[in-house]
């Protein structure tokens, strides 16, 4: 039963919606976590002046597969197991799209270990040995996450490929000492074409690379645990059900038949959950249902009404997809191809139509289901007998769509 609490997102910090949160324990992927912290757990304790670094990235453009979030939740794992054994450990993320260039990374290294950013003008062999003192005196142990690795690379500018080849090598500056000073890294890419750029540009740093983790985008269930994640820490009891974080996650899961924008992105699903929460909370609903889910999808694919694409349609069409926007809009689910013809018959004869046989309507939804209009799948566990469910598109707001039909059904608008 839905709480009539009208406030669905909880005031809670960090909030679970925000790009700065990371879970405790990952719903999805915290195997590689957990590999992770003990690989840089081990290299720490072992020493030998050497150093680690790991290369997170993904398949070509894609976005919000979970690259930062596991390096940065192997850093506070990494840094709790540190703790427990009194390891002075500290880890630092620099995300190099948005720093211009090496000594402003290095400043950014710098500032959280030495009380300030280097002078005006220090040089960069300066800051580096003021950064490797830090290291040696306090034995410190220091892991550097740098996100969009692949900015530097690209921008092609040689003095600064060359700065970072250096930053790279910091260890070699250090005393060949075990158990003492160490640094390490996590080098996280956009895609693939990371590792052509190190081949081409930095071979060096490029066979230094100890272990590679490809992330492929996100699956339908993988989704669904990240939601359910972000749903119960995030939102308030009562307000949501597991169908809208099933819609949610099929909707962008890369391997949903009925997905669509199979992108397989956590990112896209987690705000696509906050926009179906802010919608439900403006409209005073005090629960997340299945028309805020197509509107927060909607807003993700900058959705609108096409009068243009309703115009290619037939009249018996547009009444066969009203039909299908009225029952989806009550049920806030699918409806048997029966459902939806009882209700096309009425509005046919309302409309002063005779209603088209059966082979003609199956025709008819084939061709609204093609146009991505509606979408048509076979019945399941829980149906008697075989049938096809229907449904709106789940980024369409049903509500949006009826409105328009009947306006065009009533002559009010005309279609180009």
């Amino acid at each position: 039963m839905f709480s009539q609490n009208k406030k669905i997102i909880r005031d809670i910090v960090p909030n679970p919606f925000s790009d700065q949160y990371i879970p405790k324990q990952l719903p999805v992927r915290q195997d590689m976590v957990d590999f992770l912290a003990e690989k840089y757990y081990r290299s720490i304790t072992r020493g030998y002046g050497g150093t680690d670094i790991t290369l997170i990235y993904g398949s070509l453009g894609r976005v919000g597969i979970g690259k930062t979030t596991i390096a940065k939740a192997s850093a506070y794992k990494l840094e709790g197991i540190a703790r427990n054994r009194g390891i002075n450990f500290r880890w630092i993320y620099i995300n190099a799209y948005y720093v211009p260039t090496i000594h402003e990374i290095i400043n950014r290294i710098l500032s959280p270990l030495s009380r300030g950013a280097p002078a005006r003008g220090t040089s960069l062999t300066d800051k580096l040995r003021m950064l490797s003192d830090i290291i040696y005196t306090n034995a410190l142990k220091l892991l550097i996450i740098i996100d969009e690795v692949q900015s530097i690379l690209l921008a092609g500018k040689k003095d600064e490929i060359e700065k970072f080849y250096v930053l790279m090598r910091l260890h070699e500056t250090l005393p060949i000492e075990p158990g003492d000073s160490w640094i390490g890294y996590i080098l996280v890419a956009q895609d693939n074409t990371v590792l052509s750029l190190f081949r081409e540009i930095l071979p060096q740093v490029e066979s230094q690379i100890g272990h590679r983790i490809l992330l492929d985008p996100y699956r339908t269930d993988e989704l669904y645990k990240i939601l359910l994640e972000r749903a119960s820490s995030g939102l308030e009891p009562g307000t949501w059900d597991d169908s809208v974080l099933e819609k949610i996650a099929c909707y962008y899961g890369i391997d949903c038949p009925e997905a669509g924008d199979p992108v397989g992105s956590a990112r896209k699903a987690i705000i696509a959950l906050r926009n179906a929460a802010e919608y439900a909370e403006i409209h005073g609903l005090g629960y997340i249902n299945d028309l805020a889910v197509s509107h927060a999808l909607a807003e993700d694919a900058g959705y609108s009404v096409d009068r243009a694409a309703l115009s290619s349609l037939s009249k018996h069409e547009l009444l066969l997809l009203y039909a299908i926007a009225q029952l989806t809009l009550e049920k806030g689910d699918y409806s048997t191809t029966g459902e939806v013809r009882r209700l096309y018959e009425e509005l046919a004869e309302r409309y002063g139509e005779k209603p088209r046989g059966h082979t003609q309507v199956n025709e008819y939804t084939r061709r609204l289901a093609a146009k991505g209009l509606i979408i048509a799948r076979p019945s399941g566990r829980g149906v008697r007998g075989r049938t096809t469910l229907l449904r709106v598109a789940q980024e369409i707001p049903a509500d949006r769509l009826r409105s328009e039909l009947y306006l065009i059904l009533e002559g009010k608008v005309e279609l180009g």
